[in-house]
């Protein structure tokens, strides 16, 4: 059984099905998933196969060829996954917007239970929402985002109130984790008659998705790309060739963080010219690794448990889980202030807009807002990179072609938006324009709380500026005197232009992941 806190459950004593049906939108993965494993017990408990529908669709704002190759990339993993078991495997790619529109209700008129993942931004929580407003089936949403589940009595405005809280329900969390291999408890279901996914997806107006069609989109050269080439998104925005999405990636990439990088962590996650940064959070964003996976494996490595634990619990950031420093820092991001942005969103709708900040960095911004700026600058020259300073540069270039940005450098980005634009308002809409189409890990919790954050969120007041007001400043030459930022300038000093010819030119390194063709 899951636990109750991360268990919702809507239209009670609907009619009975063929079939459970889980929905994966957002926890993409076989292994540490809440939702996996509940949707296995209820087809066990009513002795009714299992049907797991992964569907990904292009009728939003964002979709554009890095982020579904990234997904599609992951769905070649679970489909092997899934290969040998007796749980039937859909994964299914929107080709047209609203092509797929009456799909997840024909399969609702064929499931006993629709398990569906929460999440609680963009569209995921959309489909969400429709999905109970059809009232079809029982609809039982499962949270699998976090190590503290998303149901909480009250939204917490700092990270400190957050380590309070943890300090004091540590034992609560540690019973959550889900099972690691969920699959091992499906061995024993029913096989759903697959001549009926035809019919379903028939009587939907929705064609299948050919494994073919999955297998070409996930090359990194050109097959891939005249396979991406048919889906109606934004081409302009290209894969990220040396990143490849799935549970495989996933695993690779964090097995390499823990082994090798792990414990330089405190001193090197900062410092723009070192590989100091786990990598995982397009990885934790899309569903393909779990943050309960990667904690139990830190607990084992260290033999930890909660007897560690160093009193007082008054919510402070290290010296009190018993770990070594680099340790403690590292879950203080992966816990924290993973989890504070998950549990924000979850309860403010509007966490996107400028509303969303607390009332004194509106004033004081507000208060500011007429202050002569240095420099404006319209959303394309940020877009582009082109403003004066070198360094900012650089950041959006990352952000263009890796997908993301140096944790620190992000902070400054945020800043100098802040800075350069008309008023806070529209900073904080360009941030977000610009996350949501070229960060991997964008139309993320984490993405628009950390937005937030540059404006005032999850902070408190310093020293008053000009533009800035009480809300915190960050500087380009105090980051320069900082940090060494030369090699990093120089690495990402390419236009926009030049990155196109940069992404069709450069080869998957030897290591990567690679996708062998299997009929």
């Amino acid at each position: 059984m899951i636990p109750k806190n991360r268990l919702q459950v809507y239209n009670q004593d609907s009619n009975p099905g063929e079939c459970i049906v889980y929905w994966m939108i957002s926890a993409r993965r076989t292994n540490w998933n809440h939702g996996l494993q509940h949707a296995i017990n209820l087809a066990n408990e009513k002795n009714l196969p299992l049907v797991v529908v992964e569907a990904l669709a292009i009728a939003h704002q964002w979709a554009n060829d890095r982020s579904h190759t990234f997904v599609i990339q992951g769905m070649m993993d679970n489909r092997r996954a899934f290969e040998d078991t007796n749980v039937t495997y859909v994964p299914y790619v929107e080709t047209k917007r609203y092509e797929a529109q009456g799909l997840l209700e024909k399969w609702t008129e064929h499931a006993e239970v629709l398990v569906i993942d929460e999440f609680p931004v963009y569209l995921p929580r959309r489909i969400k929402e429709i999905a109970i407003s059809l009232e079809k089936c029982e609809v039982h949403v499962v949270d699998s985002n976090g190590f503290i589940s998303l149901r909480q009595e009250k939204a917490f405005t700092t990270a400190y109130s957050l380590r309070r809280h943890l300090h004091k329900t540590i034992i609560q969390h540690m019973s959550e984790f889900p099972n690691a291999n969920p699959l091992d408890d499906a061995t024993n279901l029913p096989k759903f008659d697959e001549s009926k996914i035809e019919q379903i997806f028939e009587q939907s107006n929705t064609p299948i998705t050919p494994y073919e069609f999955i297998w070409r989109i996930c090359e990194i050269d050109d097959i891939g790309l005249r396979a991406l080439s048919v889906l109606d998104i934004d081409h302009d925005v290209p894969p990220v060739q040396q990143t490849l999405g799935g549970a495989k990636a996933a695993n690779k990439t964090w097995k390499e963080f823990f082994r090798n990088r792990l414990n330089d962590y405190s001193e090197n996650r900062n410092q723009p010219e070192l590989n100091g940064s786990s990598g995982l959070s397009p990885y934790l964003h899309f569903g393909h690794i779990s943050p309960h996976q990667i904690l139990s494996e830190i607990f084992e490595e260290y033999d930890w448990d909660i007897s560690k634990i160093i009193p007082p619990n008054n919510g402070r950031r290290s010296g009190w889980w018993s770990l070594p420093e680099y340790v403690e820092a590292f879950l203080d991001q992966i816990i924290v202030w993973r989890d504070l942005g998950f549990i924000h969103c979850s309860k403010v709708q509007n966490h996107h807009e400028f509303a969303s900040i607390p009332e004194w960095a509106q004033k004081t911004l507000k208060e500011h807002e007429n202050d002569p700026r240095p420099y404006i600058y319209t959303f394309e020259e940020f877009e582009n990179g082109e403003t004066h300073d070198e360094l900012w540069n650089a950041a959006q270039q990352q952000l263009r072609l890796d997908g993301m940005i140096h944790n620190y450098l992000r902070m400054l980005w945020g800043k100098k938006i802040l800075e350069w634009t008309p008023t806070p308002e529209i900073a904080m809409e360009y941030m977000v324009a610009l996350n949501d189409k070229w960060a991997l890990d964008g139309r993320d919790p984490n993405t628009y709380t950390g937005i937030g954050w540059v404006l005032g969120k999850f902070d408190r007041g310093w020293t008053e500026r000009p533009v800035y007001g009480k809300i915190r400043c960050m500087t380009t030459d105090s980051t320069k005197r900082k940090y060494r930022t030369k090699k990093y300038i120089e690495t990402y000093s390419t236009s926009p232009s030049s990155q196109q010819t940069l992404f069709r030119n450069a080869k998957v390194n030897s290591t990567s992941v690679r996708y062998e063709r299997r009929e």
